[in-house]
């Protein structure tokens, strides 16, 4: 547990940081930072999500395995259901579902956790006592998963407000220094009656539930469902400065602090697979796993987003009905900034300068209670956001440009997205450019609709001085040229062994193939699958530096491909099992883990086995990505205080958990906590120290 959960505030300072709070949505304890989260998944029956994650992911087995693979793919939280209203929520266990084991079990991984609530406001008193729960397990956070039982009409809310700002206030007065949340609905003014600014007032942040909505007006779009909740969202913040200022049991209120960073939440929900579900009840429906994809990356690149800075923190609904190849999308996502990390850079068409007569099409469009689809053709709804731009042949005057700023400078592969336009140019020119160096890509725009389209990897400077140019002297003359989305993800500091390196060895009977064109160089290797193994491909990379590593294969995807090709990932302290769909998604680097610890030289490696369905498995290439360095763990130092505690000061790797043991004899050691290191510094202080003579540390990651 986090010691600092347990300390005793005078009311004038539960006060005070309240009250700073509201103005400032500070940094909580954890380093929880409600304006930079990251990635993050909703747990509603962690009996499911151990069971194979629905039975989508072989190696998730129990609550340790569930926390190295949300590692794994870039989660930096998880939100754990505790209750339900006033009650402890038991999920198929004997007792709580939500427990200290929970916590540290997943602060051991580097994951932080937030116990959520279904909130009801028919018990306050109850449901304080639950947060209280929540928070004397150790938990990072609290989140209330407030929805139409706050809204008027139910016989328990006889004042919604006034109950909403006893509940928050309580609990925030409660735990001060805590990370709080709520989850609502998105669409405000469709939910009037909801306390939105009451729990905007006491929370560090909105995750309202942007789902793939049942109205015809939406049409199942990611981009579309985050474009009408900013159109409620604008509207409900603007509405706040029009309030007067108050004042509610003693606290001074002007409404505008009710405005927190908003992240928005996704319902994800993959192929049933038969026994996966063993405890709630299994999702009905099937949702295309591009949309996770474009859910992030539009939230990235939102140029309407309704948060200072724009959208630095998303998370998805629900763990265990998350597919095989969602998850692989989610790993790829990007979300948040870090230091050790090089963020995906997403643009939509706004972020362009447009030289000649460029015609914009307006896609989509809402108000805050009705939203509708426009477009030129009726087919062309599947943009990026909400319009794009298109222009006839020209001779290359007119151009669309994007000027990326860089931060780190390397190779970045480079895609871009255009909607289904019959009249799209085969050949589109695309100009990537970089100070000194200009290379040119045709692009077929009448393939690949609706989704990212590899253009290939270039070197880009740090700065401004880059730039992506999309011409109008396309060759086929009749057509148009078509702008829309353009992301950049890092790509440099990569290891690539394809399946003729020297480093790839083969058991059993492989068939060496080339007529795939979206192989990787000039062939592939494939086998026969099989009940048991009978070959394997493995790929052991020698690494010139220990470190974290984003693992990424190629493949050619094809109807006579196994659908759960098994990969097992060997890293420095575990490894990782993934079953990925050779069906789809080819042609392009697919990623299978995120920030692995690998130590330098060939003790790690990347397999595939043919024991899997009746089909074949490729083999082609597997693709080895620097993400950020392992730092040492050290104890910078050891202070005994006069009253006889220790007070300890600990760096390591950011992001992941520390145990901290201690002995009196050298010889024999005792777990005594383990922490989330959040920032690369850990300050922990021993009170049980008091009373003992003499006694050593030791700090493991």
């Amino acid at each position: 547990m986090n010691l600092r959960a347990r300390l005793k505030f005078s009311p004038a300072m539960v006060l005070l940081v309240g009250f700073v709070f509201c103005a400032q949505a500070q940094v909580r304890d954890g380093g929880i930072d409600p304006k930079n989260l990251g990635k993050g998944v909703w747990i509603y029956s962690l009996m499911d999500a151990t069971n194979k994650l629905g039975g989508h992911i072989s190696s998730v087995t129990n609550l340790n395995s569930l926390m190295q693979f949300y590692r794994s793919v870039g989660i930096r939280y998880c939100l754990v259901k505790a209750g339900t209203s006033d009650q402890l929520f038991a999920d198929c266990y004997a007792g709580a579902q939500f427990t200290s084991n929970v916590v540290n079990t997943a602060h051991s991984n580097g994951v932080a956790v937030f116990g959520y609530n279904r909130s009801y406001g028919s018990n306050v008193v109850g449901e304080i006592a639950l947060a209280t729960y929540v928070f004397k397990q150790g938990a990072d956070g609290f989140v209330f998963d407030a929805e139409a039982e706050w809204e008027t009409g139910h016989a328990w809310i006889t004042n919604g407000p006034a109950q909403a700002w006893s509940l928050c206030s309580a609990v925030r007065s409660n735990w001060p220094t805590k990370f709080l949340a709520h989850a609502p609905f998105p669409i405000i003014y469709v939910h009037s009656t909801f306390p939105y600014k009451e729990f905007g007032f006491w929370c560090d942040a909105v995750m309202p539930q942007i789902y793939h909505f049942s109205s015809t007006g939406i049409k199942g779009s990611p981009s579309a469902a985050i474009n009408w909740s900013d159109v409620n969202w604008a509207a409900w913040q603007g509405s706040l400065s029009l309030l007067p200022s108050t004042n509610i049991n003693g606290v001074a209120v002007n409404w505008t602090n009710a405005i927190k960073p908003i992240i928005p939440l996704q319902d994800v929900y993959g192929e049933v697979v038969a026994g996966g579900i063993i405890c709630e009840g299994a999702a009905t429906a099937v949702y295309p796993d591009n949309d996770l994809i474009e859910f992030a990356d539009y939230a990235t690149a939102d140029a309407n987003a309704q948060t200072a800075g724009g959208y630095r923190g998303i998370n998805f609904w629900r763990a265990d009905t998350i597919g095989t190849n969602q998850w692989s999308g989610l790993a790829a996502a990007g979300s948040g900034s870090y230091s050790n990390l090089v963020s995906t850079l997403v643009y939509d068409d706004s972020a362009a300068s447009f030289t000649g007569a460029w015609t914009s099409v307006r896609v989509f469009a809402a108000t805050t209670t009705a939203p509708s689809y426009y477009g030129a053709t009726g087919t062309d709804t599947n943009c990026f956001g909400t319009n794009y731009f298109y222009k006839a042949h020209g001779t290359g005057a007119a151009y669309a440009q994007f000027n990326p700023s860089i931060l780190i400078p390397g190779k970045y592969d480079l895609y871009q997205w255009h909607p289904y336009l019959t009249n799209a140019s085969v050949a589109t020119p695309f100009v990537i450019g970089s100070p000194g160096v200009t290379n040119t890509v045709l692009v077929n725009q009448q393939t690949n609709s609706g989704n990212w389209s590899f253009i290939g990897r270039f070197y880009f400077a740090a700065g401004g001085g880059n730039f992506i140019r999309v011409l109008d002297n396309f060759s086929d003359s009749a057509n148009v040229a078509v702008v829309d989305g353009l992301k950049l993800m890092y790509a440099d500091n990569d290891l690539i062994l394809d399946n003729t390196n020297l480093a790839v060895s083969y058991t059993g009977t492989w068939t060496t193939g080339n007529s795939a064109s979206d192989r990787y160089l000039s062939d592939y290797r494939y086998a026969s699958t099989a009940a048991g193994v009978t070959a394997t491909a493995t790929y052991r990379p020698d690494l010139p530096n220990a470190g974290l590593y984003d693992v990424s294969i190629w493949y050619s995807q094809g109807s006579n491909r196994a659908t759960n090709a098994p990969w097992t990932i060997s890293f420095l302290g575990g490894t990782t099992n993934v079953l990925v769909n050779q069906q789809v998604n080819g042609g392009g680097w697919w990623p299978i883990a995120a920030a692995r610890p690998f130590a330098a030289g060939t003790n790690g490696f990347v397999q595939l086995a043919n024991n899997a369905g009746s089909a074949i498995v490729m083999a082609d290439a597997v693709r080895f990505s620097f993400a950020g360095p392992l730092s040492p763990v050290t104890m910078q130092s050891i202070v005994r205080q006069s009253d006889g505690r220790v007070n300890l000061s600990i760096n390591s790797t950011p992001g992941y958990g520390v145990w901290i043991d201690r002995t009196t004899n050298l010889l024999n050691w005792s777990p005594l906590t383990n922490l989330l290191n959040a920032n690369g510094t850990l300050m922990f202080l021993d009170h049980s120290a008091t009373n003992r003579p003499a006694g050593f540390y030791r700090a493991r990651q």
